[in-house]
This record gives C-alpha cells, sequence and structure tokens, in this order.
C-alpha cells in the first residue's frame, strides 16, 4: 500500500520568506491536514473531500485510531481505492478547476499516524468529554508515526500561515507532534504551535483535553452539533439523492460512497476550512458550513460550537454544491456542467465607517461562468456580529446596496451577507462576507 512507506523526517521541508506570505491572504488557499480514523462516514467524507481538494493547500492526509476504530483502518485498501477511482475522474475535473491536484501528488501526502489502541481512552465515552476536563493522556513514551513527524514537519516551517488540522477521529498522532516540537525544537515551539487549528469532531481519543492542558497555543474547535445535522440518521431525507446524484451515472468515485443517504459526521471539519466566500476559517466565531463556534470561558484558545442551526442553515448549499462536482466527474468538456456564480465585490471585504455614514456595497461585476441569470440576497448575519441590532438595509434583492451605519457607544461588527444563486440545475449558491466595524 503506497501510504505505509517510510516518510523520512525533514525539518523546513518547504522554505517561505516571511515578507512573500501574508497571513489569512485573500488569495492563499487554506492550509490543510486531515487525519482519519477511516470509518465508514469517514469514507463518505473523504470522497466529498477529494472533490474539494482544488479548493484547499492539502498538507497531509493521516489515517488514525480513535475509542471507536481502535487500531484504524489502514491495513484495509479503502483509501487506496478512492484515490485510484478519483485519479479516473481527474482528467474531467481539472476541466472544470485546473487546481485540482493529481492522484500523485494526494499519494505523495498520504500518511499513517498513530493506530496504537494503548494509546486512546477506553472507559469514557466522547460525548461526555469536554474542555476543562483532566487530561487522560501523555504522549511523552509514544513512539514516533510517519504521521506525527509529517505534523512536525509542516509546522516547523517558516510559512506563517495557520495550519487546519482536522481529527475526524483521534487526535493522538497531532498529541505526539506537539510534544516532539516541544521537547526537540523548544526554540521554535511557541512559534509553530501558534499555526496550529485543530478541529475536533468530538474529543475522541481524550487527545483533546491533553492538549488544551499542555499546548495551549494549539487553537482548539470542538464540533458536538455534527450530531443530528451531519451525522448517522441526520440526513435521511436523501437516500434518492445519493442513490441518483452520487452513486450512479457519476463515475467511479460516487460509486464507491459506501452509505445511503448523507451521512458525513467528518464533514464539517473540512467544510469550515473552505474557501468559499463566508471566511469562517479566519475565525471560529464567523459561521459557515462547518458551523459557528464561542470562546470557552478559562481556556486560553478552546471553541465549541453553538448549536445545530449553526450547521443546517447550510446543508442544502453544501449539498447542491457537492452534487455539481460529482456532475464534473463525468462531464467531459466545461459546458456540459453547471458552475457557481463568481461573485466581484468592488472595495475592500472589510471597512471601518463612523456611525451615520452611509454604507455602500457593489456587486455587479459579479458574473456566471455558464451565462445563468442570478438572484441576489444580501442578509446580515447577525449572531456573527457584535452590533445585535438589525440594520434596514436598501434593496436587498439588488445588486448594489446601502445602509446607514447605525450609532454605537463602542466599535461594534456587522456582518453583511451576500448570497447569489443562479438559474440552472442543480441551482448552485456563491456566497461573500462583508465586515464593516462601526465607530463613534
Amino acid at each position: 500500500m503506497f501510504k505505509l512507506k517510510t516518510i523520512p523526517f525533514l525539518i523546513f521541508l518547504a522554505l517561505f520568506s516571511i515578507l512573500e506570505v501574508e497571513i489569512q491572504s485573500q488569495d492563499s488557499k487554506p492550509r490543510v491536514v486531515v487525519m482519519t480514523d477511516g470509518e465508514v462516514d469517514d469514507r463518505s467524507s473523504m470522497i466529498r473531500f477529494l472533490l474539494y481538494s482544488n479548493d484547499v493547500e492539502l498538507l497531509a492526509i493521516i489515517e488514525t485510531n480513535s475509542v471507536y476504530q481502535r487500531e484504524g483502518h489502514s491495513n484495509k485498501d479503502w483509501y487506496d481505492k478512492q484515490v485510484n477511482a478519483y485519479e479516473e475522474v481527474h482528467p474531467n475535473l481539472i476541466k472544470h478547476d485546473s487546481d485540482y491536484p493529481t492522484a500523485d501528488q494526494i499519494r505523495a501526502l498520504s500518511y499513517v499516524g498513530d493506530e496504537d489502541p494503548k494509546h486512546i481512552v477506553v472507559n469514557n465515552r466522547s460525548p461526555e468529554r469536554r474542555p476543562g476536563m483532566e487530561p487522560q493522556i501523555k504522549p511523552d513514551d509514544w513512539a514516533d508515526t510517519p504521521g506525527s513527524d509529517r505534523i512536525v514537519e509542516i509546522l516547523l516551517e517558516e510559512d506563517p500561515r495557520q495550519v487546519y488540522i482536522q481529527a475526524w477521529g483521534g487526535g493522538n498522532t497531532a498529541a505526539r507532534a506537539f510534544y516532539k516540537i516541544q521537547t526537540e525544537f523548544p526554540d521554535e515551539y511557541d512559534r509553530a504551535i501558534s499555526k496550529a487549528v485543530m478541529h475536533n469532531i468530538w474529543y475522541q481519543d481524550g487527545a483533546g483535553n491533553y492538549i488544551e492542558t499542555y499546548h495551549p497555543k494549539v487553537t482548539m474547535l470542538l464540533d458536538h452539533y455534527f450530531n443530528g445535522t451531519w451525522d448517522y440518521g441526520s440526513q435521511s431525507f436523501t437516500f434518492a439523492f445519493i442513490k441518483n446524484e452520487v452513486k450512479n451515472n457519476h463515475g467511479p468515485l460516487g460509486a464507491l460512497y459506501p452509505q445511503d443517504y448523507v451521512s458525513e459526521g467528518d464533514s464539517p471539519a473540512f467544510l469550515w476550512a473552505l474557501k468559499n466566500g463566508l471566511r469562517n476559517y479566519e475565525n471560529p466565531s464567523y459561521g459557515g458550513w462547518g458551523g459557528r463556534y464561542y470562546k470557552v470561558d478559562g481556556l486560553a484558545n478552546v471553541y465549541a460550537d453553538v448549536s445545530a442551526a449553526s450547521y443546517s442553515r447550510w446543508i442544502e448549499a453544501a449539498n447542491r454544491d457537492f452534487q455539481t462536482r460529482l456532475d464534473w466527474c463525468v462531464a467531459e468538456k466545461f459546458e456540459d456542467a453547471n458552475h457557481k456564480p463568481v461573485i466581484k465585490m468592488q472595495g475592500e471585504l472589510d471597512r471601518s465607517v463612523k456611525s451615520g455614514e452611509t454604507v455602500s456595497l457593489d456587486a455587479s461585476g459579479t458574473t456566471d461562468p455558464d451565462g445563468h441569470n442570478m438572484s441576489f440576497r444580501w442578509w446580515q448575519y447577525q449572531e456573527a456580529g457584535s452590533y445585535k441590532k438589525m440594520v434596514s438595509v436598501d434593496q436587498p434583492g439588488g445588486k448594489k446596496i446601502s445602509f446607514v451605519a447605525p450609532k454605537v457607544d463602542n466599535p461594534e461588527t456587522i456582518h453583511i451577507i451576500l448570497e447569489v444563486r443562479d438559474r440552472a440545475t442543480p441551482s448552485l449558491y456563491a456566497f461573500q462576507r462583508m465586515i464593516i466595524t462601526v465607530r463613534q
């Protein structure tokens, strides 16, 4: 199996000048590491993730274990089969977006991490593990793995951009990597560890409480409300969707989808890190396809999701987008499939204004790649901004809007979402978030 090769530990694999890299640049893609325990819903999520590999900077896919999959599944060929199927549809995918990596590039970034069942917590159910609980593991005497060394390698790079490490299953591989940087590279530790943003689908193996305690500069996101929105049984209305739009007549990758309806408890971890205009990977409190988060009291960098609604409001848009990418797998020409509108805003996405000033937002340069008609909808994402009252928006269904900045006593933020939808099948959504800071 290609992923079981021995990976040499290289420090500073890629050197970037800090002057040439802009943190959270609007033009850069989120840098992503996926850790998966290979459970059946992980296998469904991986099919979706591979179809979004064009929208992230993929750094690694690491097979791990969890309390539910104690010995992992790297000895099975599920992942190999999916990458092989991706290779078959890649010639069509790049006709729709040339940024799709090749299968060989994905294989070169595939690793095995910690699958030792002794390194997980067994006597505590994952839903009950919450921030602030006593750590139950310490990776001090664990062996390094190719997966943990890859995380070390990535974080030690000079590139200052954040690294979004996703724990679809257990987080022990990351825990070992953080420990190794702390003990073997103490002079680099603060710089390296501060780049890590770890997205946890539950604290499945005890690593979460260890990391938040011993590596508090890691930003930790904890998902609980994936349960009821994306996990087993949550989208049971999608049987026909999976049968007709995924498994049948959409190429070999979709045909491998292992379940009969959308059951992808791990997908929120990577949906949160997509560059889809909602910018939610910039700040846990922003909200987007992968949920919205609040700061946990008493812990420096730990966030938990706020509600099921912060996920469910985006499910239709996410699934329509997934459907289109499966169409790309079999569409041999660009014009044989749909593509979402391309929003073009005039001016900066983040603006600072004074109370009473008129704010004008203009998206008249927005186009549809397929020439379809489009509808525009501007709305205030009230929960994401610090200003909790509604503002009165002029012509919310037009290409341009304006509103008067409200009176405030202290600086307040207002999040405005532009939602553009094309008139095609499937009808696709494009989004853009603008953040307006209002001062006295």
